[in-house]
Parts: structure tokens; C-alpha cells; sequence
């Protein structure tokens, strides 16, 4: 969780660049901000430490290692209430094939991203994770087509 942290305008510009490419060089960034790099270094762990980044990782198009399908499943619970909802949380979280989950507002308790080896792969985990949860109500799958846009760094706001 991030720590309220105050920014400035070398730090939203820091964010910006180290969203398009986290593995860029201090020196460089440094120099695109208008920082020294030991100040740009110093902003850098900073912005770690407060949480304001999260963390850094690849991102590894799932086809490269054999997860050609992706589904969003929508998924509604029995009942809302804290317990059920943190079970599910934890469920969802011990698999490896949910990449991504939300708890959300509206008609569904939860929004599920999955992958998929086949569709019977889905099949099996889909009634394992769901069907036969007598927590859920019910789910709805959305099997993706194409991906139109891929993860996408989160808007700087430069006006303040």
C-alpha cells in the first residue's frame, strides 16, 4: 500500500519514463528529468520505498508460455459479506491461471482474468473455481477475441 507521498513535477516525470521502460538507465533519466543522477537515484528508491511503485517485473505475452486463451469471468456471489468475500479473495489469489481479480460494484462480486491452455483446460478450473463453489451464485464467462490494448501506464497528471 502506498504511503501518501507527496509529488513534484521531477517525480511525475520520473513515473511517466519508468512506466514506458523500468530497466532504463539512472543516467539517462536523470538527464530527461533535468536531475544529477545520485538526485534521480535518491527519487527513484524513494518513490520504492513510499509504494508509489509497486514493483517492477516483465510483462510476458502469455502465448510465449503456452496460455493462448484469456477469459474474463464475471463472477456472483450467494452472499456479500466480508467473510465470503475475503475467502474468494483467497481463493482467487492461491491460482495460478488468475492473472488479474477485482472485487467490484454492481451485478457481479468479482472480475476474473484467467488463462487458458484449451478450452477444456478453462472447462475443468471454471468448475472447480466455480461451479462447485457453493459460494457463487453464479458466473458468466467473456472469452477474449483480441487483446485491443495492452497494459497501459497510468496517466500522469500534470496539471495541479
Amino acid at each position: 500500500m502506498a504511503k501518501n507521498v507527496a509529488l513534484d513535477d521531477f517525480d511525475l516525470k520520473l513515473l511517466e519514463l519508468l512506466q514506458a521502460d523500468a530497466q532504463r538507465p539512472v543516467p539517462a533519466l536523470a538527464e530527461a528529468v533535468g536531475l544529477s543522477a545520485p538526485a534521480c537515484y535518491r527519487r527513484i528508491r524513494r518513490l520504492r520505498e513510499t509504494g508509489a511503485i509497486a514493483r517492477e517485473v516483465a510483462v510476458v505475452r502469455p502465448r510465449t508460455l503456452g496460455w493462448p486463451l484469456s477469459m474474463i469471468v464475471l463472477v456472483t456471489l450467494e452472499r456479500e459479506n466480508a467473510r465470503t468475500v475475503d475467502e474468494m479473495m483467497r481463493v482467487l489469489e492461491a491460482v495460478p491461471e488468475v492473472v488479474e481479480a477485482w472485487n467490484v460494484t454492481g451485478d457481479h462480486d468479482f472480475a476474473v482474468r484467467m488463462v487458458a491452455r484449451d478450452m477444456e483446460g478453462y472447462d475443468a478450473l471454471a468448475r472447480r473455481l466455480f461451479a462447485a463453489d457453493e459460494r457463487v451464485r453464479s458466473f458468466k464467462t467473456l472469452v477474449v477475441i483480441r487483446q485491443v490494448k495492452e497494459r497501459s501506464p497510468i496517466p500522469v497528471a500534470w496539471e495541479r
